[in-house]
């Protein structure tokens, strides 16, 4: 697939997570965003911890809301002695939640699946500045290098004492954030190192380069696009009628229907 036609899915997943606004919707959103990244060839290690990251987003954003929720109406779900969660915080933590999982399972599929000077090349094709498409892909490069040198770091500090885990939760806490320093430290040399490689090079961003593989979509990718954007336009016309219905703006006895489909599903 061009990388352009993958750039045009994530936009497209990032405007759905915008606009839909129910729970049923966008666990079919974050469904079709990660199936991607769960069936590329990254191992069974990576996908439970994609999978285990997943459920820690859900469940910490579901808990806080529901716990913290201040808006009204709100109704009790949950009585834990003085502690009451209510319904429509873990409604709303529960949406909030998976717009993030589906734009970040997204994004990351797109990382993983497309080598830099192809989406490079994309970024070129698509009228993005030259500068920063290079700084947005040369971030993009150095992603799996800063995510190896935490796990090497995690497993020093697990072979020095006892884990993470057993200690008290604001320890923890302290811990978790000490153990970014290093990692930190190694992103800030690595940044001046190739800022000072590049400028001994005598790196100009405008100066004109030819794209060595140029890029071509297949014949059946437009059409893609075309469908999926499609899709997009449609959730956001009925979005936008629903509002204009709520807000008593306009009203259409011919649309009950799709006012009704908006307000369960959408």
């Amino acid at each position: 697939m061009d990388p352009r036609t993958r750039l045009g899915l994530v936009v497209a997943v990032g405007l759905l997570a915008v606009l839909l606004d129910r729970p049923a919707s966008l666990v079919v959103l974050c469904a079709l965003s990660s199936a991607p990244l769960l069936l590329l060839p990254i191992g069974w290690t990576w996908r439970r911890r994609a999978v285990l990251a997943a459920v820690a987003v859900v469940w910490s954003t579901v808990l806080s809301q529901g716990l913290f929720y201040t808006d009204l109406p709100r109704i009790p779900l949950l009585h834990l002695g003085p502690v009451v969660i209510y319904r429509e915080g873990v409604v709303h933590g529960l949406v909030q939640s998976l717009r993030l999982v589906s734009v970040t399972f997204a994004g990351v599929a797109l990382a993983v699946s497309t080598p830099p000077d192809r989406l490079f090349a994309a970024l070129l094709r698509l009228h993005v500045p030259y500068g920063l498409a290079f700084l947005a892909v040369t971030a993009l490069r150095f992603v799996p290098v800063v995510g190896q040198e935490l796990l090497v770091v995690r497993r020093a500090r697990a072979h020095r004492g006892r884990p993470s885990w057993a200690r008290p939760p604001w320890d923890w806490l302290r811990l978790e954030i000490a153990l970014l320093r290093p990692v930190v430290a190694r992103a800030v040399r690595r940044a001046r190192s190739l800022a000072e490689a590049l400028d001994s090079r005598g790196f100009d961003p405008t100066a004109p380069r030819a794209v060595r593989r140029p890029l071509h979509l297949a014949a059946w990718e437009p059409a893609l696009l075309v469908g999926v954007y499609g899709v997009v336009l449609a959730v956001g016309a009925a979005q936008g009628l629903y509002w204009l219905y709520v807000g008593e703006v306009v009203y259409l006895p011919e649309l009950r229907d799709l006012y009704g489909a908006v307000r369960v599903w959408l």
